[in-house]
């Protein structure tokens, strides 16, 4: 069944959003109509020669009159049971009662056919009422004492951009964003290679690392005989010394 519409304001639909919600309806409906011809081919082929194969209503025949109720019955069942169409559902649009009340079957059946007939009959003008009136309304929705509304609200949720991370100090003495790699093609500073250095000379870095701290002490000075080619004793452990001293 149709939902009732009860939100405090309402929007009403306006001239060329209600055309193209028709526009599409009338080729869905176009569609749907191919098949009502064909079965209506045959019935027309099994009434030759009898009274239903001339005319019956003015200048329409069974045929056109068959093609008619077919059109008219989908505008009628869907926006009787679900207030609106496929068109208008496309176009988020909905048929309303005056004070937002239930359509009811009278008001669908006379708004879609006599209402809509009036709307059309002098060049369509009763369907361009609705660019110029108030509420929007067409000829038919002005009989019918309808409306046609924009139906379900669509939030709208703001956007917030992400801020930038912030910019972490380069190698280079410039700026750089953090979790993004150095500019440039060259190698970066943990990958770079130190100079070399002429053979026969030590680079300065690596004497600076053989260098022992300051905080380390040196083992103190041991006296002691000096060790050369010969075995030297001192005099005071010789004891030839004393003997010699004796004789003089």
């Amino acid at each position: 069944m149709q939902n009732s519409y009860n939100n405090g304001q309402v929007t009403y639909a306006g001239f060329w959003v209600r055309a193209a919600a028709y526009v599409i309806d009338s080729v869905l409906v176009f569609f749907g109509l191919l098949i009502v011809r064909l079965i209506m081919s045959g019935v027309m082929s099994l009434t030759e020669g009898t009274v239903l194969s001339g005319d019956i209503l003015f200048q329409y025949t069974l045929k056109d009159i068959a093609l008619y109720i077919a059109q008219v019955l989908y505008f009628i069942l869907c926006t009787y049971y679900t207030g609106t169409t496929l068109g208008k559902r496309a176009m988020n649009l909905r048929v309303v009662a005056e004070g937002e009340k239930k359509l009811t079957f009278f008001n669908v059946v006379y708004r879609e056919t006599i209402g809509r007939f009036l709307s059309a009959i002098i060049l369509h003008i009763g369907y361009i009422i609705a660019g110029i009136d108030p509420q929007k309304r067409a000829l038919h929705d002005i009989l019918c004492d309808t409306r046609v509304i924009y139906g379900r609200r669509v939030k709208v949720y703001p956007v917030y951009q992400r801020p930038a991370p912030p910019a972490a100090p380069m190698g280079s003495g410039g700026y750089q964003r953090q979790g993004m790699p150095a500019p440039g093609p060259g190698p970066s500073v943990q990958e770079q290679k130190p100079p070399c250095e002429p053979p026969g000379q030590v680079p300065p870095h690596e004497s600076k690392q053989q260098l022992p701290p300051l905080s380390q002490e040196r083992p103190p000075y041991q006296k002691g005989p000096v060790q050369t080619g010969y075995h030297m004793v001192e005099p005071e452990q010789d004891p030839q010394a004393g003997l010699g001293e004796d004789k003089q």
